[in-house]
């Protein structure tokens, strides 16, 4: 096991704030899309009438200029603004998914698109006492000047697409958001800016003939509170200043983080051993995930590096200095997955030395992949019990059926030699034409495993017993079936390519249980139960049955128990 130490690893404070910022980031966005839901729905009454859509401002203002929600408002427009650029500030590298980039692009976009509309409403309402209510909005926006209409349509749905992703991202890692909730999300995140759009155009069409009317304009003005022309004056000045600062703290954004690139790289570098990889150049600092986006090494990492889905963890073989304590975040999601000590995510591991490790998902890793709770994924010696079952003499009862038949009759055996099996605890390896391999003390311990096992060749007798008897009429001979057992070490883990990879075992004790489904033949009977497996399951055959068996393959002679019957193999110790 490599090395660990529970004292703190010599890193930036920034780094180690870096958990507080993802939580700084998510709470405020969700305080964020709280205020901008209802603002939309707000605009989409402008569907119905103006005086639905004033009505409805009205009671946005009162409840979000309220101090305490005023205060929650601003504090989460900071707060999210400060915790989303110091984690861009903190990534050692900008390989991000097109997801992550509409992010980071919208999000700084909001504020270049809506500096206009928020100096002109909410500024103007507090430094010159001005009455910005939805008549003003429209009026000034569509009617007096439409680009800038145009330009509050775009902030409104960038700011509603930036935050539709944040949920989905968000909510992808919860249980509940099937196929059927996504689809729904979907097209709400669609309809309700539509609605907007529209309501806020409507609105706009139903005051243009109003403001030819002098009366109109005059109750407009007083209830504006426009005390003097220089007010526009003002307001212009204090947008062009908005965007000149806005433009300035990009542009000093952007030349910071591009001395803060030369300067980490003086860092100390160390190597990264990938098991099935290369080896590659790691810059202290950076997690193990940047180390592998920038070295163009695929590694999954389903939610971008959050610590959230558990795709991009890894075990780490050997490690040339101790590895960081793990955080209480990466300790929850581990301990989740009932990981083994040496499994780190790859997101929050900051190698301080050089380093070998394992990428335990394939690089196509989904969530639903991620949430399994299986330690063997990797691969894992293991004792278990391995069962071989196969249809006897099936070629003859199939050459004179149509190919729908022989299809049917093999999908019933199928359907009811697997219900057997996994109602007894065990699992379907593979199928393999007219039989198949199946496992039992994957998720148990050895004893179990045979019990299981034996448990699961007496049902499956059952089974094509009363399958025999439901096809009695169509089958010219009633279908037979052998099965052996036999338990021993394997190797247990996910092989294969694509979407043929799957949980599979390999080992001596597979070979065996293998010959020992064709010894059946051999020996006359239904069920050969190795010495192995009946000893771990505690349970004593008649002496009978016993048998001294030459395996194919295998120079010693193997104790096994030739059994016939239902009864036999329940048979207690």
């Amino acid at each position: 096991m490599p090395a660990t130490s529970n004292l703190e690893p010599k890193m930036p404070v920034a780094v180690r704030l870096d958990p507080l910022l993802r939580k700084a980031r998510l709470y405020s966005g969700l305080a964020i899309f709280a205020y901008v839901l209802p603002h939309f729905c707000a605009h989409a009454l402008g569907l119905i009438s103006l005086e639905a859509q004033d009505a409805a401002g009205r009671v946005m203002v009162n409840v979000w200029r309220f101090p305490p929600m005023a205060v929650l408002l601003y504090g989460s427009l900071a707060a999210h603004a400060i915790s989303a650029t110091a984690h861009l500030l903190l990534r050692k590298n900008y390989n991000l998914t097109a997801s992550e980039w509409g992010q980071v692009i919208s999000g700084y976009a909001i504020p270049l698109l809506l500096l206009t509309h928020v100096t002109a409403t909410r500024w103007a309402n507090v430094a010159y006492d001005l009455n910005d209510h939805y008549a003003y909005l429209l009026f000034s926006t569509i009617i007096l000047s439409p680009f800038y209409g145009w330009l509050n349509a775009a902030g409104l749905v960038v700011a509603w697409t930036h935050g539709v992703i944040g949920l989905h991202r968000w909510f992808s890692f919860m249980r509940f958001y099937t196929p059927a909730w996504r689809n729904a999300g979907l097209v709400l995140a669609t309809l309700i800016p539509v609605l907007s759009l529209a309501g806020y155009l409507a609105a706009g069409r139903a005051l243009a003939p109003l403001t030819e009317s002098g009366e109109w304009l005059e109750a407009y003005f007083e209830r504006l509170n426009w005390s003097t022309d220089e007010v526009w004056g003002w307001i212009a000045t204090d947008i062009r200043n908005a965007t000149w600062s806005t433009a300035i703290f990009f542009v000093l954004l952007a030349a910071g983080r591009l001395a803060w690139h030369f300067a980490r790289r003086r860092l100390g570098q160390t190597q990264i051993d990938y098991v099935d990889g290369p080896t590659v150049t790691h810059r202290k600092g950076a997690t193990l995930l940047e180390t592998s986006k920038l070295a163009g090494v695929p590694h999954a990492s389903v939610c971008g590096g959050r610590g959230r889905c558990s795709t991009c963890r890894v075990r780490v073989v050997e490690s040339a200095a101790d590895l960081p304590a793990v955080e209480e975040g990466e300790r929850k999601l581990l301990d989740r997955l009932k990981a083994p000590e040496d499994v780190r995510l790859a997101c929050q591991l900051r190698p301080q030395g050089n380093l070998k490790v394992i990428r335990l998902l394939p690089s196509d890793a989904t969530v639903a992949s991620a949430v399994q709770v299986q330690n063997w994924s990797s691969g894992q010696e293991k004792v278990v019990s391995v069962m071989f079952a196969d249809l006897r003499d099936f070629t003859k009862v199939s050459e004179t059926r149509l190919p729908y038949d022989v299809v049917y009759l093999i999908n019933q055996f199928s359907r009811s030699m697997g219900e057997a099996v996994e109602a007894s605890g065990g699992r379907i390896d593979k199928f393999l034409g007219d039989g198949f391999m199946a496992l039992f003390g994957v998720d148990t311990g050895p004893e179990e495993a045979a019990r299981q096992a034996l448990d699961a060749a007496g049902e499956m007798q059952r089974k094509l017993e009363a399958l025999n008897a439901q096809l009695k009429g169509d089958l010219p001979q009633p279908m037979r079936m052998g099965i052996g057992l036999h338990s021993g070490s394997v190797v247990l883990g996910e092989m294969g390519y694509g979407s043929s990879r799957g949980l599979t075992a390999i080992g001596d004790a597979v070979n065996t249980a293998s010959r020992l489904e064709a010894a059946t033949k051999e020996f006359g009977c239904k069920i050969c139960v190795s010495k192995a497996t009946a000893d771990l399951a505690g349970r004593a055959f008649p002496e009978e049955a016993k048998r001294s068996a030459s395996l194919r393959g295998k120079a010693q002679v193997l104790e096994i128990y030739a059994l016939d019957g239902v009864g036999e193999v329940a048979i207690s110790g």
